[in-house]
Parts: structure tokens; C-alpha cells; sequence
């Protein structure tokens, strides 16, 4: 998988990103942060990935999490969008990697300036063709879930999901 083989998920892993304090909520549960991911990703401690369609009923906590994981993700990638039509991310970058990390710093605060100041006029049009290449281009993943991992897992997005349903 090729999530499994980056270096993002090398350094979560080894503790090197995410690693803040984790939040208490109200029942006493810890919740470290985390990333949002489409179900094309497997279910992580760090990576939050919305409930399948045969376990979600109308009304549950479920429905509600899905809900809000999905104007979450949608923020993301409506970023990665605007980044890919200015050009920052149409292609691999050939400068050295802290310039890369440079650029696309750069152009994210750009990006939430824009959007601070209400003007929309910069951010991707194309929105919806930049998502059904990202989904093309992840069709083929698989989603491998260790049971330890799972477990707490599966255990963080259920408390995520209780709290979404209670702001709802």
C-alpha cells in the first residue's frame, strides 16, 4: 500500500507528527489528532475514515460522523484543488524537498487568506474533476486493519462520532 510506504506514515507512526496532548471530551476519552481520510484508506488511530455505507442508519451517530468527516474532507481537498490549479501541484515538484515544502506553504496561506477575506475568485473551479482523479487514482487500494490497531481505531471514531451527533 502505498500510504504504508510514505514517509507520512513513517513519521506518525514513529511519533514524529500528531504527537500533541491529546483533547479529553467530556466522557473522559483521550483523543490524540488526527487526519481525515476517504474509505479508500484503512481505519488508523491517526486516520479517521468515514463509516461504510451498511454500517450507517438514518438518524445514528454514525450518519452524523459521516457527515461531518465529509465537510471536513471536503475542505482538504478542495485546497489540494486551488494548489493543483496554481500549479503547485500539478506535477511533481523538481526543486530539493524544502523548497517544495517552501511552495506549498506558501500557497496554503495564500490559499486561507483568500479565504479569510471571503474572495473565492482564485480557488479551484474544477473542483469535482480533481476528486474523481483522486478517486480514480486510489480504486485499486485495499484496506488492510490490524485487530490492535483496530480496536483503537475503531474506538476514536465512535467516541468522534457520539460527539458529532451531539452537535448536530
Amino acid at each position: 500500500m502505498i500510504l504504508k510506504a510514505s514517509t507520512l506514515y513513517k513519521d506518525i507512526e514513529e511519533g514524529m507528527l500528531l504527537n500533541n496532548s491529546p483533547s479529553i471530551n467530556e466522557k473522559e476519552v483521550k483523543l490524540n489528532q488526527y487526519l481525515v481520510g476517504d474509505k479508500a484508506y484503512p481505519l488508523l488511530p491517526w486516520l479517521m475514515v468515514p463509516f461504510v455505507d451498511d454500517e450507517t442508519l438514518p438518524g445514528s451517530i454514525e450518519e452524523s460522523f459521516n457527515k461531518v468527516h465529509e465537510v471536513m474532507r471536503l475542505s482538504a481537498l478542495k485546497t489540494a484543488a486551488s494548489l493543483k490549479n496554481w500549479g503547485i501541484l500539478r506535477g511533481p515538484i523538481q526543486d530539493e524537498v524544502k523548497m517544495a515544502v517552501a511552495y506549498i506553504g506558501a500557497c496554503s496561506i495564500l490559499h486561507n487568506s483568500l479565504l479569510m477575506r471571503e474572495d473565492f475568485t482564485a480557488l479551484a473551479g474544477a473542483f469535482e474533476d480533481y476528486q474523481l482523479q483522486q478517486e480514480r487514482y486510489r480504486k485499486d487500494s485495499c484496506r488492510v486493519e490490524d485487530d490492535l490497531i483496530s480496536g483503537k481505531a475503531l474506538a476514536t471514531r465512535s467516541t468522534l462520532a457520539t460527539m458529532a451527533k451531539k452537535n448536530s
